[in-house]
C-alpha cells in the first residue's frame, strides 16, 4: 500500500489561490468521495495554520492562542485519510527555511507534494502595491516602483549576501518559493503552475491545478465560478491611500491590525471599493524589461532544477499598460477621504466590545451602510 499523498499549495499571493480555495471547498464532498480531502477543522483553519507556521498572528491581529496546534491538527488529518489530501494557504509563500522544516515535520514518511502558483509580474505588481495599501500602507505606486520594483532583484541583494530584497521580489520569486518548499524532496514532486493569460477560460487555471495536484479536473465544474477576491479599481486605490492616511493623522492613531482588516481592509475595501465599477491600474510599459527578465530567469531555474511545470511559460509574458498610457497615480478621487474616514471611526467606536456589528454595513437594524450609493464612478 502507498503512503497517504498531501499537495502543500502555497501560493504565491494574488495568483488566483483564493479561487482554487473556494473550489475545493464548495467541493469538498464530492472530492472526498472521489479520494481527495480538503480537510475542515473550523473556520479558518488553513489560514490559522499557515500562520502558525509563519508566527505571523500578530500581523493579523489574532493571538498565539487562537492559532497554536491548527497546523498539526490538519496533517493529523492527512495522516489519517489514505488518498490525497489538499492543504491550501498563500500565507505559506514566504516561509523561512526553518519554518518549511516545521510544516514539513508532521508529514514525515508521506508522499509530500508543493505546488506554487505563478502569475505574470505585470499584473502582480499593481496587484502587490494595492494589496500593501488593503493593509494600510499609504505609499504611491511610482514609490513602489523606485523602493521596490526597481530595486536589485538578484541574489546579492537577499539576506543570504547581508542584504533585505524588497519585499515584492521575495513574494513573487516563484523559483526561490519552490526551492525553499521543495528541500528534501525529489525534485519531480515539486511543481510549478502558470496562471492563464487574461481572455482564457475560465477553467483553465483549475485544470492546470488539478493536473499539478494528481486530482481528476472533471470532478470540479470551475467554468461558471465567480472571480474571487476582485481588485480595487484605479480610483479606489488611490481613495484608500488618502483614507490610510487620514486614519494615520486622527487623533486615535492608527486602528489595531484587528480592528483595520474587519472594517477597512474586508468591509469597505473588499466589500465596496472592489464592486465599484472602471478600469484597473496597470504597470507602465517601461518597466517590461525589468519584469520579463525576472520571471524568464526564474522559469530556467525551475526548469533547470528538474520541476515540473503546468502551463505554457510565454503566459509569464508581464500584461502592461500602453505605452504613454496613464499611470496607476494619475487619478481624480471622487469621495471626500476625510468623510470616510471619519465615518470608518465612528464605525468603530459605535461597535459593541465584541465587535459583532463592528464591521460597516452590518448593523441589523440598518438595510443599507452609510456609504451605499456615495461616491459612484461617473465614467
Amino acid at each position: 500500500m502507498h503512503p497517504p499523498r498531501v499537495v502543500l499549495h502555497v501560493g504565491l499571493p494574488k495568483t488566483g489561490t483564493t479561487f482554487l480555495q473556494g473550489l475545493l471547498a464548495e467541493n469538498r464532498d464530492r472530492l472526498r468521495t472521489a479520494g481527495v480531502l480538503y480537510p475542515f477543522v473550523r473556520p479558518g483553519a488553513m489560514f490559522h495554520g499557515a500562520v502558525e507556521i509563519r508566527g505571523s498572528h500578530a500581523k493579523f491581529g489574532l493571538t498565539a492562542d487562537e492559532v497554536a496546534g491548527t497546523w498539526a491538527a490538519l496533517c493529523d488529518r492527512a495522516r489519517s485519510f489514505a488518498g490525497t489530501t489538499v492543504l491550501s494557504h498563500e500565507v505559506l509563500a514566504g516561509a523561512t527555511p526553518g519554518q518549511v522544516a516545521a510544516a514539513l515535520a508532521p508529514l514525515a514518511g508521506l508522499e509530500v507534494h508543493v505546488v506554487v502558483t505563478a502569475r505574470d509580474l505585470g499584473r502582480q505588481a499593481t496587484a502587490h502595491w494595492q494589496e500593501e495599501v488593503k493593509l494600510g500602507a499609504t505609499f504611491s505606486f511610482a514609490e513602489f516602483e523606485r523602493d521596490q520594483l526597481r530595486a536589485d532583484t538578484g541574489p546579492d541583494a537577499g539576506p543570504d549576501a547581508g542584504g533585505v530584497r524588497p519585499h515584492f521580489w521575495h513574494a513573487q520569486d516563484f523559483a526561490d518559493c519552490l526551492r525553499r518548499w521543495s528541500a528534501g524532496l525529489p525534485a519531480d514532486r515539486a511543481h510549478l503552475v502558470v496562471g492563464p493569460p487574461p481572455g482564457a477560460p475560465a477553467d483553465e487555471l483549475w485544470r492546470r491545478f488539478a493536473d499539478a495536484a494528481g486530482i481528476d479536473a472533471r470532478l470540479v465544474d470551475a467554468s461558471s465560478a465567480p472571480p474571487a477576491n476582485p481588485s480595487l479599481g484605479t480610483a479606489e486605490v488611490a481613495l484608500l491611500r488618502a483614507v490610510n492616511a487620514r486614519l494615520a493623522a486622527s487623533p486615535g492613531g492608527r486602528l489595531d491590525p484587528a480592528t483595520y482588516n474587519r472594517v477597512v481592509k474586508r468591509a469597505y475595501a473588499e466589500g465596496v471599493l472592489a464592486a465599484r465599477p472602471g478600469p484597473r491600474p496597470r504597470a507602465p510599459d517601461d518597466l517590461g524589461d525589468t519584469l520579463r527578465t525576472a520571471s524568464d530567469r526564474w522559469v530556467s531555474d525551475v526548469l533547470a532544477a528538474g520541476h515540473r511545470l503546468h502551463g505554457d511559460p510565454a503566459d509569464l509574458a508581464p500584461v502592461l499598460a500602453g505605452p504613454g498610457d496613464p499611470g496607476p497615480d494619475r487619478v481624480e478621487l471622487v469621495d471626500d477621504p476625510a468623510e470616510v474616514a471619519a465615518q470608518l471611526i465612528s464605525q468603530v467606536a459605535a461597535a459593541p466590545a465584541d465587535g459583532s456589528s463592528a464591521e460597516p454595513g452590518h448593523d441589523p437594524a440598518a438595510r443599507r451602510p452609510w456609504w451605499s450609493g456615495r461616491g459612484r464612478r461617473r465614467d
